[in-house]
């Protein structure tokens, strides 16, 4: 079956529906003005400007550098204008895409992108049904065909498209529908590449806001990349603030963790350097490496039966006062 037409994503979805668009998603910079380099002829000139203004440069400005400074100010301001303009109109299309949205699943479709590629489907195999009539069927036939296939294209149901199919023959209906099955393989690529837009646009938009508010805590690449998989997996519904305490919070109990470790190693270290049996200068009792309680538990009943004669005479000590209370305390 030859197909006659093609639409577009950008064909409304029902009579009363808005048109599918594509907002611009990319995040480059408005392009910088040239700034031609000025010479001192032309400095010369400004200056003469100046005076002719008063002694005021453009009519406004005291000195070059207060006019450069102001330059540099309104391009700035241009800058932020054209990102305010961006920002505003990714804004309106996400709201005219939720409204659709909306409209589509009271239809019982998954978004409006399905109810627009289903449109698009139902248009073609009307065209090709209109097609095969005026091949086919004999005049008083071809105006009831079309009189059907104006119907449906202005929103009939299936049991309308079923009482056109019944003008075919079985073979004809067959060709169609596998037309039909065709072309929507052919434009399935159009509307997904239009749903990675949206989706694309969502989350740039949420990144960025979170990230105007949050900008000292994008410290690190893996801050970037958590927010970005939260995005992907949530498909751009996760809280992000939520998500920035959660992962304060680990980092802050990681870090009390590791000092608590370095607290308890440096402590041992300095028990064991400072050792020294009081009142008695035993020099055997002093350079003798005793055990420290973590270092007690850790050992393996192997460990243990070896140092066996060590520990008892550590705890005989330690309750002696001869050692300091590292067993016993």
């Amino acid at each position: 079956m030859t197909i006659k037409t093609k639409s577009t994503p950008s064909q409304r979805l029902t009579d009363n529906s808005s048109d599918i668009f594509v907002a611009d998603t990319s995040l480059k910079e408005p392009e910088a003005v040239y700034q031609e380099p000025v010479s001192d002829a032309m400095e010369a000139d400004v200056n003469d400007k100046a005076l002719e203004d008063g002694g005021l440069i453009f009519g406004k400005f005291k000195t070059m550098e207060e006019a450069q400074k102001g330059y540099k100010e309104a391009e700035r301001a241009i800058t932020r204008a054209a990102d305010l303009e961006k920002e505003l109109q990714n804004y309106q299309y996400l709201s005219k895409a939720y409204e659709e949205d909306a409209i589509a699943r009271q239809n019982g479709y998954s978004d409006r992108l399905e109810m627009a590629l289903n449109h698009d489907v139902k248009q073609h195999e009307l065209d090709s049904y209109a097609l095969a009539a005026s091949h086919t069927l004999p005049y008083q036939a071809q105006l009831e065909v079309a009189q059907l296939i104006n119907t449906c294209r202005l929103g009939g149901t299936e049991k309308e498209f079923n009482l056109l199919r019944q003008y075919f023959p079985p073979q004809v209906v067959a060709l169609v529908s596998e037309d039909a099955a065709l072309y929507k393989n052919s434009r399935q690529g159009e509307f997904d590449n239009i749903r990675s837009n949206d989706k694309a646009i969502r989350y740039a938009r949420k990144l960025h806001e979170f990230r105007n508010q949050n900008e000292s805590w994008f410290d690190s690449p893996l801050k970037e990349d958590l927010i970005n998989q939260a995005l992907e997996v949530s498909d751009g519904r996760v809280d992000l603030n939520g998500l920035k305490k959660m992962a304060d919070a680990v980092v802050e109990e990681a870090l009390k963790k590791y000092q608590t470790g370095q607290d308890t190693a440096y402590q041992n270290a300095l028990m064991q350097d400072s050792l020294q049996t009081p009142g008695n200068d035993n020099t055997r009792i002093k350079n003798k490496k005793w055990l420290t309680k973590d270092e007690y538990y850790k050992l393996t009943p192997a460990q243990e039966a070896e140092k066996y004669d060590l520990i008892v005479e550590q705890v005989l000590l330690e309750k002696q006062g001869k050692l300091p209370r590292m067993l016993t305390k």
